[in-house]
């Protein structure tokens, strides 16, 4: 017996999918069987032309639609390739995060032997420096509107954020750094003079400070090198002094 189901998409065209051979059927026409190079081919398309919006308008004003007109598609055409617009989001997204390893940098700087200080600071401007190369991809800012965008979103944020490979990262970077943070000051080598969930929320409202700064900075964009504004590194190394001063007598 065929495997065949069906599915309606965001604008209202009937899909019929044969599991057996996976062709698609739109209204009684059979469409052929595509391979996955050309789906790859596709979906870099759609996001060449996503990249050309976002150079003309800022990320919360783009609507699938745009896309969709910019693509040339017809309105249907390209849920074969995106179910929303928040899948093209994150692939574009990834596309252009910087190849840097930033976890292995973090634990590369745990396991030298400077003292804990040191190795607090450099873990601290390791993230800064990370952050500094993002914006300097000429995408950087994107991934800066999409937080402050869909953060006050519950449903979006824990949809997509854990799919984005510079949040995985940050988020891991922030989690080693509180990991050594509250061993040391189990070791008595740290004493923190304020509630550790007190210090936590200074850096996530520091760090969420640095993207409000690059997203209303119109020189974080269009081109212009963000080093020339912003000395992300420096500022990273700000936090740190300031994490310090709360852990020590």
């Amino acid at each position: 017996m065929t495997n065949i189901h069906f599915l309606v998409d965001k604008v209202g065209i009937t899909w019929y999918i044969n599991n057996d051979t996976m062709s698609f059927i739109r209204g009684g026409y059979i469409l052929p069987k595509v391979t996955d190079e050309y789906l790859a081919e596709k979906k870099e398309y759609i996001l060449e032309c996503t990249a050309e919006i976002l150079r003309e308008k800022p990320l919360y004003l783009i609507t699938m639609r745009d896309i969709i007109k910019q693509a040339g598609f017809s309105q249907g055409a390209i849920y074969r390739y995106y179910g929303n617009i928040d899948e093209i989001y994150i692939d574009y997204i990834n596309k252009h995060t910087t190849k840097t390893s930033l976890e292995e940098r973090i634990d590369s700087l745990l396991s030298l032997k400077q003292t804990e200080k040191e190795i607090l600071t450099e873990c601290f401007v390791a993230m800064g420096e990370y952050i500094e190369e993002l914006l300097r991809s000429g995408t950087g800012k994107t991934f800066f509107e999409l937080l402050i965008l869909y953060s006050p979103d519950q449903e979006k944020s824990m949809n997509v954020f854990p799919r984005l490979k510079f949040k995985q990262s940050l988020e891991y970077a922030q989690m080693k750094i509180l990991t050594y943070t509250m061993d040391n000051i189990a070791k008595g080598i740290f004493i923190p003079q304020i509630p550790l969930e007190s210090l936590i929320l200074f850096v996530r409202a520091f760090i969420d400070g640095i993207a409000q700064t690059v997203i209303f900075d119109p020189n974080a964009d269009k081109g212009q090198d963000p080093q020339n504004v912003i000395d992300v590194p420096a500022m990273f190394r700000t936090l740190a002094k300031a994490v310090i001063a709360f852990l020590e007598e």
